[in-house]
């Protein structure tokens, strides 16, 4: 089929629940992370995003093979109590529920990775530029090269290395990079952190005369991350559309997708 249902940030939203009824007719359902600190305006409560975290807890149980949790940025305080300790931007993060949240992800801890390639079933010479990868924000070449270290052009050994950043502090903090566009001071936004437009700016840099092509550029990204979300003329809230980028597209539009992975296309589900 080649076909995914992408679910972006979560945030304690429902939108996901049309999508999971349909499960089985495609290849795979990934959720990009980001389970719980819901936006004020949206009116969702915290115990209302435990309870739909458990339904996503309980998806994954039922359909063990077919979906992917990833975790975000907000995710990771309640995950690990060593990055919480170190890290000082836990934008609505709830201390009231924090242990019952840390509980629910660590009884269920092997569910969760930070990032994930679908491996397009195709003949093509060229298999590994078709490939896809998934994480909460996205891969800066200058991250993975200089706060990583890694320089590998195959796009599984990436994901590895990008999963066991979570088994040591170091790695913990390697994924707290964050730049001036989230109030950070780093040169470089992390996997679970970095700004669409580190993103953009990065694929941009591939256009600079003399600019050297970095192997993270011919790799096929999909993340959310960066709420796209504008008044109306109404003053109303809505939702606006992903943003596409070279080999990149940013999907945190509080709804599901539809991932064409033949012709790397999405679509509203």
């Amino acid at each position: 089929m080649n076909k995914i249902i992408v679910n972006p940030d979560i945030h304690g939203r429902h939108f996901w629940e049309e999508s999971a009824k349909h499960v089985n007719e495609f290849d795979k359902t990934i959720f990009l992370g980001d389970y719980f600190d819901p936006y004020d305006f949206e009116k969702i409560s915290v115990e209302d995003a435990i309870e739909n975290f458990k339904k996503i807890l309980e998806f994954k149980k039922n359909n063990i093979d077919k979906v992917i949790l990833l975790l975000g940025n907000h995710d990771l305080p309640y995950v690990y109590e060593e990055y919480y300790e170190f890290s000082n931007w836990h934008c609505r993060h709830s201390e009231k529920y924090h242990n019952e949240i840390h509980n629910l992800f660590n009884d269920n801890i092997s569910f969760f990775q930070i990032a994930y390639v679908y491996n397009e079933q195709t003949l093509s010479l060229k298999k590994e530029y078709n490939d896809v990868l998934f994480t909460h924000a996205g891969v800066e070449s200058g991250w993975l090269e200089n706060i990583v270290k890694c320089d590998s052009s195959n796009i599984n050994e990436i994901c590895d290395k990008l999963n066991s950043l979570t088994h040591s502090k170091n790695g913990l903090i390697s994924l707290y990079h964050i730049t001036s566009q989230r109030g950070g001071v780093d040169r470089f936004g992390s996997c679970v952190w970095a700004d669409v437009y580190d993103m953009w700016w990065d694929a941009e840099s591939v256009k600079e005369p003399d600019a050297i092509r970095k192997p993270i550029h011919n790799i096929k990204q999909v993340f959310g991350h960066t709420m796209q979300a504008f008044y109306d003329e109404n003053r109303n809230i809505v939702f606006g559309k992903p943003i596409e980028f070279g080999n990149c597209k940013m999907l945190d539009c509080a709804k599901s997708f539809i991932l064409d992975c033949n012709k790397f296309e999405v679509k509203p589900f």
